[in-house]
């Protein structure tokens, strides 16, 4: 009815609701990131060889200590065996000596020289046995398997790219971001982020930051974690970033100092 007064209780539902304690949209200019796997692995043949066996499939999820490849390393077994028989010789030729000076028939310095080629020839079993194992490659942590460089019967050289593994944890994002917000910006900060390639939003959360500042672009470097959420989120990808401010931090807000 005309002239009707408002009752305290229609005063309280026409209040606006209280501002929440942090935003998003906050006017910092949004910063890109790329995504990263928290561990990455690319591993490379440190002898050269030919590919016997590739033992999984781009994209296979392993288990840490799974053999993934490995190369026929006949020539090295070879010598393996024969640094074997030689330490074998050495061996019986050290004790004939050590008898024989036990009947004053042998001098110390043959037993000397007797003893020391047992030593080396045990040490070269120990090189070729460090070599053979550099023919296997297993998985150095749980991962998923990014990129296989190799073919079976592909020969290799020492240095050659083998297989990238990544890991199937938590993904974190390196950014560049202005200077300026190192006025607020701790390990801790959260930011929001949208990935390009899903077009969704997640939380991230700063972890590290650079010690230096980049004197020509005025950014620093700085990585962020994301949450458990982003299990879509592969390394690789890429976004955009926006710091999640409080209220009150007016540096925070427009992402830069107070001049």
């Amino acid at each position: 009815a005309a002239g009707a007064v408002a009752t305290p209780d229609a005063a309280v539902a026409a209040a606006p609701e209280s501002a929440p304690d942090a935003t998003a949209d906050n006017g910092a200019a949004p910063v890109r990131f790329l995504v990263m796997a928290n561990q990455e692995s690319p591993l490379s043949s440190v002898v050269a060889g030919r590919v016997s066996q590739v033992n999984v499939e781009l994209g296979d999820t392993v288990k840490a200590g799974k053999l993934l490849v490995t190369l026929d390393c006949s020539e090295l077994k070879a010598r393996r065996d024969a640094a074997d028989a030689e330490y074998s010789a050495a061996q019986i030729k050290y004790e004939a000596k050590a008898k024989l000076q036990g009947l004053h028939s042998a001098g110390a310095l043959e037993v000397g020289l007797a003893a020391a080629d047992v030593n080396r020839t045990r040490s070269q079993i120990k090189i070729f046995e460090a070599q053979l194992a550099q023919c296997r490659f297993t998985a150095p942590f749980d991962g998923r398997v990014a990129r296989i460089y190799v073919k079976e019967g592909q020969g290799v050289g020492a240095g050659a790219q083998v297989i990238d593994l990544v890991s199937n944890g938590t993904r974190k994002a390196r950014l560049n971001v202005p200077s300026g917000w190192t006025t607020w910006l701790a390990p801790g900060a959260q930011l929001d982020a949208v990935v390009g390639e899903t077009g969704k939003h997640y939380p991230m959360t700063v972890t590290h930051i650079s010690g230096r500042v980049d004197a020509v672009s005025q950014t620093i470097e700085i990585e962020a974690e994301f949450g458990s959420d982003a299990q879509d989120v592969l390394p690789g990808m890429s976004g955009r970033a926006t710091p999640v401010c409080p209220k009150a931090a007016a540096q925070c807000q427009s992402g830069t100092t107070n001049s």
